[in-house]
């Protein structure tokens, strides 16, 4: 039987080895997890014995861990905003940088709006806008039936009737709405960067949610030709997307005639990471 700062060092090369970029964070991680106890805790209780069967679920999915399986598919749960989302193989793994669309939303959305969310896979969007926006009325929409079941276990967890969770090819299923706020994290990596991705996104998140055609702009350029017709007057998109995308997409903006204040939004590492603009009217 080990003790807890044993079992500790045990996972924290066995991810070393498998060439984990945060051995030690992930190792300590997953044992708070799986043990049900703040990360910090782990610390106080380091020569405290593991209990056996506690031991054994920790390395089974130490093992999985190894062969680059994202932590928090292990553990069913990504932190986003002020929730805790389910996740599994049917979502992506929502992304600290997406948080700052969200504050970008809660800030542009008009009082009692109305917001709509391309491509919401586990809802982490659409859910942390409306836990912050109780005035606001959200629309998540996605074209995968899987991750909307997804989006809804996390909506009823969080009880948030006013979300409306649609299956949807883009704004198909909700033609003739108008929304104040449109906000898209569509697939957007390429064919050819697919392959170098990490094993973990590419071994294990879905792939239509990543990868779309033309440069991997296939999809946004196809919100972009409908989006006009879905916003009030006034009203305001924004797109999370690559870098190198941002000035295509302000490109597309700017010739459909129909935005204004078209604007280049940077993540937390000052990497061009949205594209936002505001609808004519």
């Amino acid at each position: 039987m080990s003790c807890f700062r044993e079992l500790r060092q045990q996972l924290a090369g066995m991810f070393l080895a498998a060439g984990v970029e945060t051995p030690a964070v992930d190792a300590e991680r997953l044992i708070a997890e799986i043990a049900g106890f703040p990360r910090a805790e782990l610390f106080l209780r380091g020569e405290e014995p593991v209990p056996e069967p506690l031991e054994r679920s920790i390395l089974r999915l130490a093992e999985r861990r190894a062969a680059r399986e994202p932590l928090q598919y292990l553990t069913g749960r990504a932190a986003f905003m002020d929730l805790e989302l389910e996740v599994n193989g049917d979502v992506l793994i929502p992304r600290p940088e997406t948080e700052l669309l969200v504050e970008w939303a809660v800030r542009h959305l008009p009082q009692g709006g109305a917001l709509l969310d391309l491509g919401t896979g586990s809802g982490a969007i659409a859910l942390s806008v409306a836990a912050m926006r109780p005035d606001v009325s959200v629309t998540g929409v996605d074209l995968s039936p899987a991750a909307l079941r997804v989006a809804e276990r996390n909506r009823r967890r969080y009880c948030l009737e006013r979300v409306r969770l649609l299956e949807s090819d883009l704004f198909s299923a909700v033609a003739g709405e108008k929304f104040d706020l449109v906000a898209a994290n569509l697939p957007y990596v390429t064919e050819e960067e697919y392959p170098a991705l990490s094993p973990e996104v590419r071994e294990f998140e879905p792939r239509l949610a990543l990868v779309a055609g033309d440069g991997g702009m296939a999809l946004i350029a196809r919100a972009v030709r409908d989006l006009a017709g879905f916003l009030t007057p006034g009203g305001r998109a924004i797109f999370e997307l690559s870098p190198p995308q941002a000035p295509r997409l302000e490109r597309m903006l700017a010739e459909t005639g129909a935005f204004a204040g078209i604007e280049v939004i940077q993540d937390y590492t000052r990497r061009d990471r949205f594209v936002a603009a505001r609808r004519n009217g």
